[in-house]
């Protein structure tokens, strides 16, 4: 179906996206000099820090949706 390919292409990309903010947030909480310099000062240890805290959990809640993805998926199937 034209909607199961959107919602895994709209999780996948969502999925990617917030794992890179983390990495990068998490680098700027640990090795905020190079990141800061890197982001020419627009991302410091508090902002990276502020960063990360609040995009974490949604972060777990994407992968876990990415991870159960076929389930769901499978049950939308059954349903139809």
């Amino acid at each position: 179906m034209v909607y199961e390919r959107t919602i895994k292409q709209t999780t996948h990309i969502t999925l990617g996206i917030i794992t890179i903010l983390v990495i990068l947030s998490g680098l700027g909480i640990a090795y905020y000099q190079i990141i800061t310099f890197i982001t020419m000062g627009i991302m410091d240890k508090t902002l990276a820090f502020k960063i990360h805290t609040f995009i974490f959990p949604i972060f777990l809640i994407i992968l876990v949706v990415h991870s159960l993805m076929p389930k769901i998926i499978g049950s939308m199937k059954n349903s139809a």
